[in-house]
């Protein structure tokens, strides 16, 4: 089988984002179970890894604008294609600078790389069974498959894949026929919003199917409240709405992958190395991690109203956050004052492989807590239960759909204490509490639950690619 995907940011960048982080893993999981994947992204010569390495193999014209394209890749980069314009994509950032105005062009900048692609795959002869974009930087390949190249492609399968709905990209009415849009479409079931052209709206509308990063996430976003109108249009294609859950690299995130010792000593090893780093007496301590980055949600709010609360009881607070999030000095502070309770770690600090740090801190640690959390995905959940961390969240958040509750009654199949709203905390400090009970009573239930999150529990991409294809084997594809 072969599928073309395109996205806004993927392959080998020096700071790689969530975004090009799955869809590198999923590129990867596809070749692997013998998918052939023309992954097309933009070359951004000043955030390439490596940039000497790249080297132009074709050059045309695409048919939208009329524009010239570049197509570069790596032999240290086999999977993946670059497309390159210098007017589109000779720019510091992708789609504008940090905090300021986005660019005003992303509608023609990123038009450009979906009718790139699909002229690359055309002069090229590659022959695929499915086209997928992601984001709303690759939505507008579906619509150029059934328009500006429906003599390649009209007939071939689109899969739209949103990774976070609140981002999107609107451009006024004026340039519909610019992006390469049927203006029959431009209405409230289309992919008209609030009197401009949604670009998201767009995926959905010209898909085949629109894939979610999660079960959990995909019920939720059709019965929340969105803003502008947008719910309703996701109830009226529901039926193109799927959740499948995105993995996470065992090869990464297991900590014990390497001595496969058994995870009741691996997390003793793992926890006295933590403690040696922190200089803190841990042993009969319930650690507890918060992550607070940038998909982090309302857990931030959440934990410094119950922060005084949980200090009180028998358990040692890691937190992870940036010295230039706003909160910083709130956390530093207390950390300073109560330094038997609470220890920081500046997420900024690039001296050292983050990934490796926050494995090595979930793996010391014995509890996530991680409340209402804007990661679709709730890859944060899976990583820490890659290291035998127990997560405490929601039942509503991303992958917790899939999870199993402590209870009197499922204490030997939980791998996970859950609340009914995690953005209540009342709840959930009731619910870290009954943790701390259950890691100093019922020691055998804890031990069970931590192996049920770390062995019971894997999740990784090829899972993620295998549900994909199915997808499209009932599809006839």
């Amino acid at each position: 089988m072969n599928i073309l995907a395109v996205s806004p940011e993927a392959g080998n960048w020096k700071h790689t984002s969530p975004l090009a982080t799955a869809v590198n893993r999923m590129t990867d999981a596809f070749a692997s179970s013998g998918v052939k994947v023309l992954t097309c992204s933009p070359l951004y010569k000043s955030l390439m890894v490596d940039l000497e390495s790249y080297h132009c193999i074709y050059t045309g014209v695409e048919k939208l604008q009329g524009k010239s394209y570049e197509i570069y890749v790596s032999d240290k980069d086999p999977l993946h294609t670059y497309i390159y314009n210098e007017e589109f994509f000779d720019r510091p950032d992708v789609y504008g600078p940090p905090d300021e105005i986005p660019y005003s062009d992303n509608h023609l900048r990123f038009a450009f790389l979906a009718s790139a692609a699909l002229a690359y795959a055309e002069a090229t002869e590659f022959k695929c069974q499915a086209i997928m974009g992601h984001e709303w930087g690759g939505a507008l390949v579906g619509a150029l498959s059934r328009t500006t190249y429906a003599g390649y492609a009209g007939e071939i399968p689109f899969f739209f894949n949103i990774h976070n709905i609140t981002y999107d990209f609107h451009v006024a009415s004026s340039e519909i026929e610019k992006i390469g849009l049927s203006r029959e479409n431009y209405n409230m079931d289309g992919y008209e919003f609030w009197g401009k052209v949604s670009l998201l709206k767009a995926g959905i509308l010209y898909a085949t199917k629109v894939l979610f990063p999660s079960p959990g996430y995909r019920d939720a976003m059709l019965n929340t409240n969105l803003p502008g109108g947008l719910s309703g249009f996701l109830n009226r294609n529901a039926d193109k709405l799927i959740g499948v859950q995105f993995g996470v690299s065992y090869q990464v995130w297991d900590f014990n992958d390497q001595d496969c010792l058994p995870i009741k000593e691996a997390k003793r090893r793992a926890k006295h190395a933590l403690q040696e780093k922190l200089g803190q007496n841990l042993d009969q301590k319930l650690v507890m991690y918060v992550h607070l980055d940038s998909e982090a949600g309302n857990t931030s709010e959440t934990l410094a109203t119950v922060l005084s609360d949980i200090a009180r009881l028998d358990i040692f607070i890691i937190v992870g956050i940036s010295s230039k999030d706003p909160d910083w000095d709130y956390y530093k502070n207390f950390s300073n004052q109560y330094p038997t309770v609470m220890a920081i770690h500046d997420l900024e600090d690039d001296t050292v492989d983050s990934n490796i740090v926050l494995r090595d801190m979930l793996a010391g640690s014995d509890l996530l807590f991680a409340a209402n959390l804007r990661e679709p995905s709730s890859s944060i959940i899976l990583k820490a239960m890659a290291a035998g961390t127990i997560p405490l969240t929601g039942r509503t958040v991303g992958v917790a759909t899939m999870l199993t509750d402590y209870g009197l009654e499922t204490a030997g199949e939980a791998n996970a204490f859950l609340v009914d709203d995690a953005n209540a905390p009342d709840q959930m400090l009731r619910r870290t509490k009954d943790t701390e009970n259950v890691f100093k009573t019922e020691v055998a239930d804890w031990d069970k639950c931590v192996v049920n999150a770390y062995s019971g529990f894997h999740y990784e991409w090829c899972r993620t690619v295998s549900k994909y294809l199915l997808i499209l084997g009932e599809l006839g594809i």
